[in-house]
């Protein structure tokens, strides 16, 4: 993960701490741009990085979407971090499972929304 790590703070030209448990601080702070993402992991040392952590080749040209899940174009380097954690080794079943069920509570929550936003129309109208 270091390594990783490492080659996206180079392609940012961010200075790389010697230590990065010393100044962890720091490394959770910092935020990088997609581009940033995307460029690195098109270098070498990254994709043995990524083979060493075994994230999917398939995975690697996505990694900048899947770290940015709300589109704002930067990414935190604990979002690449617990990101990486996760995409490791091959889906589980609880992989799809607790995505089906975020999906499903989401609905329900966008359901409730709608129907007070219908509400608060209609009492607006006069209905």
């Amino acid at each position: 993960m270091t390594r990783f790590v490492r080659r996206i703070f180079e392609e940012a030209d961010i200075e790389v701490p010697d230590s990065f448990v010393d100044n962890i601080d720091q490394v959770f702070e910092t935020e990088v741009s997609c581009e940033i993402v995307d460029r690195a992991v098109a270098d070498a040392e990254a994709i043995a990085a990524l083979d060493d952590l075994d994230i999917h080749p398939s995975d690697r040209t996505r990694l900048s979407d899947i770290f940015d899940p709300d589109n704002g174009g930067t990414v935190g380097i604990i979002d690449i971090a617990t990101g990486i954690r996760r995409l490791r080794g091959e889906p589980r079943r609880s992989d799809i499972i607790c995505v089906d069920m975020m999906v499903r509570s989401l609905q329900g929550s966008v359901a409730e929304v709608k129907e007070l936003l219908i509400d608060n129309f209609k009492r607006q109208k006069g209905e």
